[in-house]
């Protein structure tokens, strides 16, 4: 047994058997120095947190349960897991930065690991849980029963699983240029039970499969900088947004990741391109994130398209007159596909 599972044992992080299956076999990888600072984060994290008014036990108990999802959808043993994450780590750490959109399909996207870094990072990175906790803000605000979510860029379709298990009534799309991240999507979507409500594709946030108009809820977190043109990819976002339906984003600033094309450098670059696009920035924040591994800075933003005013009188907030799955007519002409 690796040392410092034995000593996360001796804790209350006992009961989490998932996470520390995976921290025991990801210590078969890593070098000393990595697990150092992976038990102290685990060890004096918490308390240093509480001090703050987090509460660690839920976020424990959120990661334990996402490393199982990752492990039962997966179907691989800890290990297997560990050393597919350990292959990013190497990559991450030893590539040059920017590298170009063919390439980084080339050796992250098309890769059997990048469905599972995905995944993972919603379980122990601060950002990314961060940006979960904010969808799920977001979600849980909208008073409509009923809307059409997408996640574009969705990689292990974990954040839209958990936008349709907080909203029952609601249906979606997920697409991702991965064809990797789009079958472990759906299988995560049938072991979470929400695959009868849920479509997951393969594309690109450059040509969106989605007619105009036909979409109440759009997430675009962490993949604007992953694409060349933003400007582009901004207006295509603008398109497809029902009058009145909310684009939530979340992007690094001053990343430096690998397959990150370009970085904003604050709010206000990312205000410009929602703006520019036709859409109005409802709120917009910028959170700091300390970690191994982690972008330091992101931005996070909820944006609005403009409603339509008819007679008068304002469109409601939320275009729902075809129910799903004839969501659009890119839905019924099969352009969108399943």
């Amino acid at each position: 047994m690796a040392w410092e599972t034995a000593l996360l044992k001796k804790t209350r992080h006992g009961t989490y058997k998932n996470c520390l299956d995976l921290i025991e076999a990801y210590s078969d990888f890593a070098p000393w120095w990595e697990r150092v600072l992976l038990a102290f984060y685990a060890g004096v994290g918490p308390p240093l947190a509480r001090c703050f008014g987090s509460n660690t036990r839920n976020l424990w108990r959120q990661a334990d349960a996402i490393v199982g999802d990752l492990l039962a959808v997966s179907g691989m043993s800890p290990h297997k897991v560990a050393e597919s994450l350990r292959q990013y780590v190497r990559l991450k750490r030893d590539e040059d930065h920017n590298l170009s959109f063919e390439k980084a399909r080339e050796r992250i996207y098309d890769q059997p690991f990048y469905p599972l870094v995905t995944h993972f990072t919603l379980a122990f990175q601060p950002s990314a849980v961060a940006r979960l906790r904010f969808v799920r803000r977001i979600v849980e605000s909208v008073a409509s029963s009923q809307a059409i979510a997408a996640d574009l860029g969705c990689g292990s379709g974990a954040m839209l699983c958990e936008v349709l298990r907080v909203q029952p009534g609601w249906t979606g799309y997920g697409l991702d240029i991965s064809e990797a991240a789009i079958a472990y999507a759906r299988r995560l979507a049938a072991h979470k039970g929400v695959a009868e409500r849920l479509q997951f594709q393969t594309g690109c946030l450059l040509n969106l499969p989605f007619a105009s108009n036909s979409l109440d809820v759009v997430i675009a977190s962490e993949v604007v900088e992953h694409l060349p043109h933003p400007e582009r990819v901004f207006a295509e976002l603008s398109r497809v947004l029902a009058p009145g339906g909310l684009l939530l984003v979340t992007v690094p600033a001053e990343s430096h990741t690998p397959a990150h094309m370009h970085a904003l450098n604050s709010a206000d670059d990312l205000c410009g391109l929602i703006e520019r696009a036709g859409l109005v920035v409802s709120s917009i924040q910028t959170k700091w994130h300390i970690s191994y591994g982690d972008d330091r800075k992101h931005i996070f933003a909820v944006a609005e398209a403009k409603r339509e005013v008819e007679l008068g009188a304002e469109a409601p907030v939320y275009s729902l007159s075809v129910p799903f799955p004839h969501i659009s007519s890119a839905a019924s002409s099969g352009i969108v596909s399943s």
